[in-house]
């Protein structure tokens, strides 16, 4: 546990690039779309996406690279700096599928439909992750190995339902309208 609570603070700051691309993405597709301007739109969320990838990739790999040292600088008990060290190199790879989920939900968020990438990372990082943790846990207990894995399994599920959802929503020929009861 400590080594995963020193991971954390890791995590918090590799994770800030790839959430401040998905919320300005929210607002270039919003506008963009209020504007009538979807292809601006599209081509704005392709950058985000480039830019959200490459700027966490660049970030993981001084996390691979240095974890145990990372972890150090929170932590000097070998055994969580081992755990710790561990647990950054078998998560962060998957923080690219991170960098798909964030910026496809919020290019949604931005067309007006907040509800679907609401429902589908609560089912994905709640529900899915829930599960996924009772049912590791029960068969493998006390194993590491399974639990280390709840995070990357809610955020690849996630990235392919929100995906799908994406290509199949037609979201940039419909409007999303509030009713005057809603607003």
């Amino acid at each position: 546990m400590a080594g995963y609570s020193a991971y954390g603070k890791v995590d918090v700051f590799a994770l800030l690039p790839m959430q401040a691309v998905s919320m300005a993405s929210t607002t270039f597709v919003g506008q963009n779309i209020g504007a009538g301007n979807v292809p601006r739109a599209k081509k704005g969320i392709k950058t985000a996406l480039l830019l959200s990838l490459g700027s966490t990739a660049v970030l993981i790999i001084p996390m691979m690279l240095f974890a145990p040292q990372v972890i150090s600088l929170f932590n000097s008990d070998p055994e969580v700096i081992q755990y710790g060290a561990l647990y950054m190199r078998l998560t962060s790879p998957f923080y690219l599928t991170v960098c798909i989920n964030q910026i496809l939900a919020g290019a949604l968020r931005g067309a007006g439909d907040t509800r679907a990438p609401m429902f589908i990372m609560l089912g994905s990082f709640v529900v899915f992750r829930q599960i996924y943790l009772f049912v590791f846990s029960w068969i493998f207990p006390g194993n590491f190995y399974p639990i280390v894995f709840a995070y990357p399994a809610g955020w690849m599920l996630c990235s392919a339902l929100i995906s799908i959802y994406f290509k199949r929503s037609h979201w940039e020929h419909r409007r999303f309208v509030v009713r005057k009861e809603e607003a």
